[in-house]
């Protein structure tokens, strides 16, 4: 197949604004920063156990037990603070809630805060990584 006839994720939401002009295009946003998260915790997943070794500073949760009752590793807690670096600024969240957040978590006084609420999974089966099975982040 032709590359010309491959769409991005970008690509597939321009199109899709294109369509309907009326739309403020704030959900189109939001969800690119939502996939730059992912494309950041892809990166760090790929280098397995290594990818502990981009964490600016150790992580005191890991080891702690999430809302599921699951221990949280290293990585688990790393990406969630990710999905929240990535979208807490962008002016378009009321407030987000994660599987590894014991409480949902308002959007900080210092941004603006939107209409959406963003609930997810950071990185869903985590503890798959060492027996190289699906990882993936639920949004």
């Amino acid at each position: 197949m032709p590359l010309s006839h491959l769409w991005t994720l970008t690509r597939y939401l321009i199109e899709e604004r294109r369509r309907f002009p009326q739309a403020s295009g704030d959900l189109n946003a939001l969800i690119l920063d939502v996939s730059l998260a992912c494309k950041a915790i892809a990166r760090i997943v790929s280098f397995g156990e290594l990818g502990d070794s981009f964490a600016p500073a150790p992580r005191p949760d890991a080891g702690a037990v999430n809302v599921q009752g699951e221990v949280q590793k290293p990585l688990d807690v790393l990406s969630n603070e990710i999905f929240i670096r990535m979208n807490e600024w962008n002016g378009h969240l009321a407030g987000m809630a994660s599987e590894e957040m014991e409480e949902p978590r308002q959007i900080p006084a210092a941004y603006s805060r939107g209409k959406y609420l963003l609930v997810f999974d950071p990185l869903d089966g985590s503890s798959n990584i060492d027996v190289n099975v699906s990882v993936g982040s639920i949004f």
